[in-house]
């Protein structure tokens, strides 16, 4: 397995900009590291602090040098940090696993409603940064290391030496598979989509893999909105045959063939985005006899539209006129895409500029393209007209996928729109998770 050297191991009391929580937790990882590897550098790759950060806060209960060894890590001592190094915050109402983390939205939504998590897992090595950098914790890499030995799947007493218990599993499991674009652009080349991916479609069965091996009492699970639609429907009545045998209920119930709407949830109900997800959860079948059928917040759309310009007024990081300074798009690629847009219209179909001229609307979808061009939401330059508009800024995405206003970002344009286009929107998270809190995991 390829490794990759992390710049934690720059960390020091000094370090500006993280969360003071997350900055004290990754200080004491480095001093748990220092007493366990003591040899910086090739050893201490971001796998070794994936183990000091979990030992840290969960190591208590369980041994986490299994899972540095599965994730390809040296030989370290089985022992459990010392009371000088382990987390002593407050016990926590439930205990979670963050599976294909990404940056940490559903971490932020668990945590909300009372959780700790105990094990996360993202492949993606700027986004295990920055979920490090708001939450303390660094992800283990890719979970087929954990999950699968040569190719085919663990035993359910092996996975439970690498992955702790858990009372929850939380999950957007890769969606591009699953995606309209991805579906087409996969047709095209004549490549396999949805369940039968070779690459991305199985990841769905690790999340099975685990559930079958520590039985957790929930899953959240996060998808694109034409799951339901995939394949003809055959996609998500695969899904709910594995569920349902692995165990659990799934709520909202299984779809009828006419139902395109399954499960799918508009972020506008709680922000200024229209952003159409599948939001489902899976309650084990002894609880769901013991405290019922699950019931979901409402998330109707509001009467007066949450806005684009709500969203702007709170980023003020920067002046207007700074942020159309730094993130307007240049006149050439301005002109490109009316030329491009011009040419799609006389066909009536394609490209089409996300052009926001009026603020009191909400945003379009945000992609993790948007980096590229910005041509699904561009700002018009209030200032002068002929000028080109400006890009969203960073802050003003992650506000709109809700992230805290301290939420940490990357320097790098790249990667923060990448990250926030990727991400699931915390609010809508945050109120299914307290739900489940509610109902099924306090006072257990």
């Amino acid at each position: 397995m390829a490794r990759v050297t992390h710049p934690f191991n720059s960390l020091t009391p000094e370090t500006e900009g993280l969360p003071s929580a997350a900055q004290r937790r990754l200080l004491d990882s480095r001093r748990l590291l220092e007493a366990k590897l003591p040899q910086p550098g090739k050893s201490w790759e971001i796998d070794a602090w994936a183990y000091a950060t979990h030992s840290l806060q969960h190591g208590n209960n369980f041994d986490y040098s299994r899972a540095f060894a599965a994730a390809g890590g040296a030989a370290i001592s089985p022992s459990l940090p010392s009371n000088d190094f382990r987390d002593n915050s407050s016990a926590s109402a439930f205990a979670f696993i963050d599976l294909f983390a990404g940056i940490g939205g559903f971490h932020l939504a668990l945590a909300r409603a009372g959780g700790q998590c105990v094990f996360a897992s993202e492949w993606d090595a700027s986004a295990r940064r920055t979920y490090a950098f708001n939450h303390g914790l660094v992800p283990f890499g890719d979970i087929r290391a954990f999950t699968r030995h040569q190719g085919s799947a663990q035993g359910d007493k092996e996975v439970s030496k690498l992955i702790p218990s858990a009372d929850v599993i939380s999950a957007g499991f890769p969606c591009q598979p699953f995606s309209q674009a991805g579906v087409s652009s996969r047709n095209f080349h004549g490549i396999h989509h949805g369940l039968k991916c070779d690459v991305q479609g199985t990841l769905f069965e690790d999340i099975l893999i685990i559930a079958r091996a520590i039985k957790p009492k929930v899953l959240l699970l996060e998808n694109v909105s034409n799951l339901a639609r995939h394949d003809g429907g055959n996609t998500i009545r695969t899904i709910f045959e594995e569920i349902e045998s692995s165990g659990y209920v799934i709520y909202p119930k299984k779809p009828s063939g006419s139902d395109t709407r399954w499960a799918v949830i508009d972020s506008a109900s709680v922000v200024g985005q229209r952003r159409r997800r599948v939001y489902f959860v899976c309650v084990r079948a002894d609880l769901v006899k013991s405290h019922g059928d699950f019931v979901f917040p409402d998330f109707s759309l509001p009467e007066v539209p949450h806005s684009l310009r709500s969203v702007i007024e709170r980023d003020t990081s920067m002046t207007e006129i700074e942020k159309l300074e730094r993130y307007s798009i240049s006149r050439k690629l301005w002109e490109s895409h009316l030329s491009r847009q011009a040419r799609h219209v006389a066909k009536s179909n394609g490209f089409r500029i996300g052009l926001m001229n009026n603020l009191d609307n909400p945003a379009p979808t945000l992609v993790a393209r948007y980096y590229k061009d910005g041509k699904d939401c561009l700002i018009p330059n209030r200032f002068d007209g002929s000028a080109p508009p400006r890009m969203l800024t960073p802050r003003e995405c992650a506000l709109l996928q809700t992230y805290p206003s301290d939420f940490w970002l990357p320097e790098s344009k790249t990667p923060a729109y990448k990250q926030m286009g990727n991400s699931i929107t915390v609010e809508i998270a945050a109120r299914i998770s307290e739900a489940i809190a509610s109902q099924y995991l306090r006072g257990q």
